[in-house]
Order: structure tokens, then C-alpha cells, then sequence
């Protein structure tokens, strides 16, 4: 709402919060690998999308850690969602890329390697998924890039099919 940007900064593994005239406000995040350790929250491995709520909260995609985080406009830890999975469940993530909230307030997310977009509440709790591995419309094949267009539909780059899928919700 003030103007200012938030910026995953994936290859420093952090995420940098600039003032609408480019000077840093914030930064916060440090490097940790979930498949050799603990990634305690506030760290990362690649974070790519993000996207800020109308309250001002930030949601991050943390990529290779298999989760999403959701920080305080000024980068305090909230809360944080997901673990390394093929699917079995909502939370069950294999590289989340993308992040979008559309006008009601859902989460969505690409979860890349699962080749599906899963649906979340504001804090985390699952709602609802779809897509799964293929060439056939609603099916993926390394879904990334996430958007909500004017009318609410959710477009989908699905990058190895090499299309731009877009969906009405129907997830209530």
C-alpha cells in the first residue's frame, strides 16, 4: 500500500524490502538446507515467489526447503507451512515456485514438482488443489509462474507444455 517493493532475492537466499525511491528498509533471511539439517524459520534455499497480503503480511515461496513462510511487513516470522512430499497431501510440497492471493483471501501456490496449484487459508490451513501430471488442459507439466486477472481466474504458466492454462475458481 505505501509503494514499496519486496524482493526475493533467491540466489543470497533473502528477501530485501525497498522503499519506493530504492532505498533498503528491510532484509532479512540466510541460507539453510532442509534435506541436510534444520531450516529454521527465517531461512531459506531459493526463495522465488512472493506476494503481500492486504494487511501487509509477506508470503514467501521457499523453494528447495519445501515450504511456504509468512513474515510481518518488517520481516518477523509468523507462521510457516509445508515440508518435501509428492503430493499425498496438501502441505506435501516438491518445489513451490509461485504465490498469488487472489480477492478473497486464498493462497495459491505452484507447486512445481507436483505439477499441481494447492489452495490455502491466510494461515496456512489447506483448502483445496488441482492439476496433476500431463499434456491434457488442466493437467501440467511444470507449473511455475501464478497470476489472478481482473475477473479473479487464475492463470497458470505451464512451462514443459509450453501454454498459459486459465482456470475459474471453484474451490468454496
Amino acid at each position: 500500500p505505501d509503494g514499496s517493493v519486496y524482493i526475493s532475492d533467491t540466489g543470497n537466499h533473502r528477501i530485501q524490502h525497498l522503499s519506493i525511491n530504492g532505498e533498503v528498509l528491510h532484509s532479512w533471511g540466510s541460507f539453510a538446507d532442509s534435506s541436510v539439517g534444520t531450516a529454521p524459520p527465517g531461512t531459506f534455499y531459493e526463495p522465488w515467489g512472493i506476494v503481500v497480503d492486504a494487511d501487509g503480511f509477506v508470503y514467501v515461496a521457499d523453494t528447495w526447503n519445501h515450504r511456504i513462510q509468512k513474515f510481518s511487513a518488517e520481516g518477523s516470522f509468523i507462521t510457516q507451512w509445508g515440508y518435501f512430499g509428492q503430493g499425498e497431501s496438501g502441505e506435501a510440497f516438491w518445489g513451490p515456485r509461485d504465490i498469488v492471493i487472489d480477492q478473497d483471501g486464498h493462497v495459491l501456490i505452484s507447486d512445481t514438482g507436483n505439477k499441481r496449484v494447492v489452495i490455502f487459508d491466510q494461515e496456512g490451513n489447506y483448502i483445496a488443489a488441482f492439476g496433476s501430471a500431463g499434456l491434457l488442459e488442466g493437467q501440467f507439466d511444470e507449473p511455475v509462474g501464478l497470476a489472478i486477472d481482473n475477473l479473479g481466474r487464475i492463470l497458470v504458466a505451464d512451462t514443459w507444455n509450453q501454454r498459459i492454462q486459465v482456470f475459474q475458481p471453484n474451490y468454496e
